[in-house]
């Protein structure tokens, strides 16, 4: 019994024994066989390693080929964290401090960066001298693991021109880096921030290399070049900036404003403040912007080396008072005062309030009948003028006649089903019709951050009282009053320059609303067209082509004796070159008025739309009519003087 029970254990003993031979055969022949090229390749991970090579980026031009924003070498000065002797690193960083002239905590700021691999050189300093990469070089024992490269920096051969639209680069954010077209960038990567830069980043930063690099066990570099995949340079941006034109335009602009200042405001008893402006030139038949010029502005090439917090304040300013970062002519909203008025009026033609034919009287103040609080509407000239249509309306830019058309439509908003009591119900024809023109909406234009401007209705004025009564009083209710001030451009609504620009574009073109663009072409570094950027369509003017043409006949007139802008047209070759147009006062309570001023020509077949706005300039006719003279005078080719002080007589 005994002997039969030592052999079925042993027997068992060897079972088990060729099991584990078994499975440790069969464990060997999996490493060996099956996970060979797993190891393989983990194997010479452990001695590669990966440096991604960044591409050259594309550069900026205009519609000429004249570069906007290129690329220039600088001379960086790097530190080579494994060749930095541990107990030398204080010293060096001194030394290196007092050669260029950057404080030691920036040096070692930079030195710890955690994006960096430990094999990477870090970049410490930029647009190094060559004196002082030759004086680190000649004392190299004094400087160990400090070396210098080449790299490729935004440059700006224009200057400041066109500063708000060609935006900045800088390190990719954190947000960015989720991005699935960056997530294999480095976090060291430069990639736009702000302006054309964003929005066209994906086609200017071009595609990632990568160069390999063998290792040993404990990190030190055996091979630099153990292999490579070279990048691909970004692709160009070719604009529809006319640099010339944006040129002329800021020129414009900054004539103006200084004009302005030394022009005295009758109301205020104050030269005027002209805080700062916008103009737009845009070709109504493609909806490309030819130059977008905003007031005050700045040099670029401030991003390159960084901005202290203290320059970054003053160039972002304050919320009512905003720096030159701020681009006016797309982020700025402002009440667009009698430059609304083509559109109201087009309203009141499109719902049948009135006809090209129709005849309101203009008199020095008008009252709401049956009022009983009598309150006044007052026009911009006190004489009573007497019946006028609305092409004269125009020109003349009477705030009674429209007082009125205001007024009609509110009777319309009542008789749908508005409740004055509830503030409920009924149908807003008048925000309708000017929904459709574009208003209260962005534009779309391929730049970031564009304000969308305002068109009131009520249940925003319900939601705005009810938010804070003791701002904004106890009346929550749409009322009569706030239809009449927006038949002017007043009250509630506001509208961005370049808004406004392609409002009066559709007029130009016979209804069309665009998406304006800046960008136009993307070309290859070496000039190949890769695509063509067209400005979409994304709506019409819900008029006929009769009513768009009566508007446009009747701006005609403003320009001529008798319109509002005049004498800022006075000596103009308006038979060779008809003007249309339209200016604007816009009231803002605690400051001067707001001057605009919106013209296509020639007014036959306009070829460009040009909108002006100057913050405080006073009246339309005063600063920002002669402004848009004299971009149109240098656009057609004639003598541009400067700008020289309007009328201020006019709205």
């Amino acid at each position: 019994m005994t002997e039969s029970r030592t052999r079925v254990r042993l027997k068992v003993l060897a079972a088990l024994v060729v099991a584990m031979f078994a499975v440790l055969t069969t464990r060997l022949w999996f490493l060996q066989v099956l996970a060979s090229p797993q190891f393989d390749a983990q194997a010479k991970d452990n001695q590669v390693r990966i440096v991604p090579i960044t591409p050259l980026r594309g550069e900026i031009l205009d519609r000429n080929g004249d570069v906007l924003v290129g690329r220039r070498s600088s001379v960086v000065v790097t530190i080579d964290r494994q060749e930095l002797p541990t107990d030398q690193t204080d010293a060096v960083l001194f030394r290196l401090s007092n050669l260029l002239h950057v404080p030691v905590p920036q040096l070692v700021s930079r030195l710890n960066s955690v994006q960096y691999l430990p094999y990477q050189p870090v970049p410490v300093a930029l647009d190094v001298s060559q004196q002082d990469v030759f004086y680190i070089r000649e004392h190299q024992s004094d400087f160990p693991g400090v070396g210098y490269q080449l790299a490729a920096v935004p440059s700006y051969p224009q200057g400041d021109l066109a500063a708000q639209i060609l935006g900045s680069i800088g390190r990719m954010t954190g947000a960015q880096s989720k991005e699935a077209a960056l997530k294999n960038w480095p976090l060291t990567s430069e990639v736009g921030q702000t302006g054309l830069e964003a929005v066209y980043d994906s086609e200017l930063r071009g595609e990632l290399g990568k160069r390999e690099m063998q290792v040993n066990a404990a990190g030190d570099v055996l091979n630099p070049n153990f292999g490579r995949i070279p990048s691909t340079a970004g692709d160009n941006l070719v604009t529809s900036i006319d640099a010339n034109v944006q040129r002329l335009a800021e020129r414009s602009l900054a004539q103006g404003i200084s004009v302005a200042h030394s022009t005295f405001d009758q109301e205020s008893q104050k030269y005027l403040q002209a805080s700062g402006g916008a103009v737009v030139v845009m070709d109504p038949r493609t909806g490309h912007v030819i130059a977008l010029a905003s007031n005050p502005t700045f040099d670029p090439s401030i991003w390159v080396k960084g901005l202290t917090n203290r320059q970054y304040r003053q160039l972002t300013g304050t919320g009512s008072n905003p720096g030159p970062l701020f681009d006016r002519a797309t982020q700025g909203a402002y009440p667009p005062g009698s430059t609304f008025k083509p559109f109201v009026g087009g309203a009141a033609l499109r719902a049948h309030v009135i006809n090209e034919n129709s005849s309101l009287d203009c008199p020095g103040k008008w009252e709401v009948p049956g009022d009983t609080s009598h309150t006044v509407f007052n026009n911009w000239n006190p004489v009573n003028v007497g019946f006028i249509g609305l092409a004269s309306a125009l020109v003349q830019s009477c705030d009674t006649f429209f007082y009125q058309l205001g007024y009609k439509f509110w009777q319309d908003y009542v008789h749908s089903g508005y409740n004055v009591d509830t503030g409920l119900g009924g149908t807003e024809t008048m925000q309708h019709e000017l929904d459709q023109m574009g208003f209260g909406r962005r534009t779309r234009i391929d730049l970031p951050a564009e304000a969308p401007g305002r068109l009131p209705t009520a249940a925003y004025k319900r939601a705005l009282v009810k938010s804070d009564p003791r701002v904004y009083g106890k009346y929550y209710q749409w009322l009569p009053g706030d239809n009449i001030n927006m038949s002017i451009g007043q009250g509630f609504v506001t509208v961005t320059p370049i808004q406004l620009a392609v409002a009066y574009s559709a007029i130009a073109n016979g209804g069309k609303l665009f998406a304006p663009r800046i960008g136009w072409k993307v070309q290859t570094p070496d000039g190949k067209l890769v695509r063509v950027i067209h400005a979409p369509i994304v709506g019409h003017l819900p008029l006929s082509r009769q009513q768009i043409n009566f508007l446009r006949n009747a701006l005609t007139g403003v320009v001529r004796p008798g319109g509002t802008a005049a004498p800022a047209f006075a000596g103009f070759p308006l038979d060779s070159i008809p003007v249309a147009g339209k200016t604007g006062t816009a009231d803002i309570v605690g400051r001067q008025p707001y001057s605009w001023f919106a013209a296509m020509a020639p007014a036959n077949n306009p070829r460009y739309v040009v909108v002006a706005l100057v913050e405080q300039g006073g009246h339309g006719g005063t600063t920002a009519a002669p402004i848009v003279r004299n971009v149109l005078q240098g656009l057609f080719g004639l003598n541009t003087g400067g700008v020289q002080a309007g009328s201020d007589s006019s709205t």
